[in-house]
């Protein structure tokens, strides 16, 4: 640069970046600079200085990850296995995983670059003394892996250059021998799109492969032909997870191009604005660290539950499709107490997890209230049919009590045909004036809330079993065991042999 005009130098950094386009180099700082006046030298040293932050942040992020080459016997040391750190950082004394069988293995000494050390780094050549395992149970192609990053799979999705030098098209379903790292899998590719991809093209494949091995975002496979004859080509993993459905399903093509993001907050951003994110999956996917994820996470631009993540856009749209669906039904039907989880997700012809996740949302924040699996704006009161109210009316002073009879002595003492009253009685229930605890036994909910009550005292000293409530209660056997199934059902109550915990609110289970 100090012997051309500054147009020249603007002309060979756009050659530079065009050279580099559709490799490992695309995208890369390019930096002029003048060996004779020392011009560009600053530049060069921050942005040197900036991409060793940057990858030293990175590497903090990711779980330890060894590609095993070899394993031997030192006498006197034990199990030693070489290859090279593919992620992430080990120290003396670490705790470490075989992946694959997930045997528990500690560090006991490091050599890096042939030399002793504490610590051994994402691309280091290391050899690694283990106890825990013996060597003949650890062997090439093996990892050595941190406890969170253990894991396999059979399958990954891959965005995969063929050679231009390949002498045919890459065609579905093609058989291959996979390789990553030092692991290697025979397999088939599947195409996700309708055409070959010839010799020097692009696209995202289905990689199946007949053995797991424990792949991870962002790794390299390379493939060869059945023979071993040449290498087809090879790109990077941008999926692990298994195949659910149809290959080619619209909403699984929208995944895997979220998926071409390389940096992981820009992919779990792209995908949270598809679907809710499984949070420990993406961890594990992508090979993070917990406290990275947690960053990844943090601020404004998710929103969390469950273990599970979304974008706040998505949320927020759900949530106001599930009110206008909502609306619309209690217009066209105001007798009715609302919509389940499976008409709401139908009608909005969204994800089921996402409509769930925004349902929840709206209970939290009191737009919406639930009764026997049925969802409501919370400000729609049923109309009762004239009719129904009237038998309301008639049936409330027997079942206000904490044992009411069943519906076969009630539809004696009403001289009602049984049939129709059982339908009566479900349409009561559904529109949220009593609760059916049995087959044929109906509670009202104040009633209800009595028992829960009762429960609650009990398992403020403990477990408690059928004869502790049934003896707290007053209430008889047979009526306290469909009360206690019924709790159990509707996971206010859990079950483990005899004996039962309290592990709901009242309030939240049965509203």
């Amino acid at each position: 640069m100090d012997r051309v005009d500054p147009e020249r130098v603007a002309e060979v950094e756009r050659e530079v970046h065009a050279l580099a386009q559709a490799s490992f180099l695309e995208g890369a700082a390019a930096v002029p600079v003048s060996c004779m006046d020392g011009r560009g030298i600053d530049a060069l040293r921050d942005e040197l200085a900036g991409a060793a932050r940057r990858h030293a942040v990175e590497r903090a992020d990711r779980g330890f990850r060894l590609a095993v080459d070899r394993a031997f016997s030192v006498r006197g040391a034990g199990a030693v296995v070489t290859g090279t750190v593919v992620a992430g950082t080990a120290s003396v004394g670490d705790p470490l995983v075989v992946a694959g069988t997930d045997r528990p293995v500690r560090v006991r000494g490091l050599h890096v670059q042939d030399a002793a050390s504490e610590t051994a780094y994402e691309g280091d050549r290391t050899a690694m003394n283990l106890t825990g395992v013996d060597v003949d149970d650890v062997a090439r192609g093996d990892w050595i892996v941190a406890p969170g990053a253990a894991g396999r799979t059979h399958h990954a999705v891959v965005e995969f250059d063929v050679l231009p030098d390949f002498p045919r098209a890459l065609r579905h379903w093609a058989p291959v021998h996979a390789y990553a790292a030092t692991s290697h899998a025979q397999g088939r590719i599947g195409l996700l799109s309708g055409d070959p991809i010839p010799p020097g093209g692009t696209g995202a494949v289905d990689v199946v492969l007949d053995r797991a091995v424990p792949l991870k975002v962002g790794d390299r496979l390379i493939a060869r032909d059945q023979d071993l004859g040449r290498t087809i080509g090879g790109g990077r993993v941008l999926d692990v997870a298994a195949v659910h459905g149809r290959r080619r399903a619209p909403g699984r093509l929208e995944r895997v191009k979220a998926l071409r993001q390389q940096d992981p907050g820009d992919a779990l951003s792209a995908l949270a604005r598809l679907d809710v994110v499984e949070a420990e999956g993406f961890r594990r996917d992508w090979n993070l660290t917990d406290g990275a994820l947690a960053r990844l996470t943090a601020g404004d631009q998710f929103a969390l539950g469950r273990g599970l993540v979304i974008h706040r856009d998505l949320l927020e749209e759900t949530r106001e499709a599930v009110r206008t669906a909502l609306s619309e039904h209690h217009r066209t039907q105001r007798e009715s107490a609302g919509l389940p989880r499976e008409a709401i997700a139908n009608a909005l012809h969204a994800p089921r997890a996402t409509v769930d996740f925004a349902i929840a949302s709206l209970a939290e924040t009191g737009d919406i209230r639930a009764h026997s699996g049925n969802f409501a704006l919370a400000s729609h009161v049923a109309e009762i049919p004239a009719a129904l109210a009237t038998l309301f009316d008639r049936v409330s002073p027997s079942l206000d009590t904490l044992q009411p009879p069943s519906l076969g002595d009630i539809a004696k003492s009403l001289g009602r045909p049984f049939p129709q009253l059982e339908r009566e009685m479900r349409a009561l229930a559904a529109i949220g004036l009593c609760e059916q605890v049995g087959p044929n036994r109906f509670y009202l909910k104040e009633r209800l809330r009595e028992l829960a009550a009762v429960a609650r005292n009990l398992d403020a000293r403990g477990a408690f079993t059928v004869r502790d409530f049934r003896d707290a209660s007053g209430v008889g056997r047979n009526v306290v065991i469909e009360v206690l199934e019924h709790f159990d059902r509707k996971r206010f109550t859990r079950r483990s042999g005899d004996m039962r915990r309290v592990v709901g609110e009242f309030d939240s289970v049965f509203d």
